[in-house]
């Protein structure tokens, strides 16, 4: 069985408290990191932190970001030319958990793929529930 590793680097506790909710529908969850950047760290200690969880970790990764151009967007994708991952902005709870449970029930990662059915999935998670549900 193949394992994708999810990285979900935010501003601020926001990734923490996303996989945090993402665990109260799917359980407990594994290969899920988190970076955190708060208002005390500097772009470095960001970039070193981020540097750190590559080594750690073997497998194909996707790394989910809030902000395009913001520092986590720009420090994961920098890294993109270093280790080999895919990063996308914009994560929310219903990409992280389909991310996940994809990556621990897949017999094999296709990247590409996974990329692709995600924006599916990105697209498809914005509703206006007004139209939806009679009230």
């Amino acid at each position: 069985m193949a394992k994708l590793n999810i990285i979900v680097a935010t501003h601020g506790q926001f990734g923490e408290e996303l996989v945090k909710s993402a665990e109260m529908i799917i359980g407990q969850t594994e290969n899920i990191y988190n970076l955190s950047l708060l208002p005390e760290k500097s772009f470095e200690d960001f970039y070193k932190e981020a540097r750190a969880i590559f080594e750690e970790i073997e497998g194909q990764t996707i790394a989910l970001v809030d902000l395009f151009g913001g520092t986590p967007s720009n420090v994961l994708t920098a890294l993109t030319k270093q280790y080999d991952h895919k990063v996308l902005s914009g994560v929310n709870l219903p990409l992280l958990i389909e991310l996940y449970m994809k990556g621990m029930t897949a017999e094999s990662i296709d990247l590409e793929q996974i990329v692709q059915d995600s924006f599916k999935v990105f697209n498809e998670s914005m509703i206006l529930t007004n139209e939806r549900l009679e009230v």
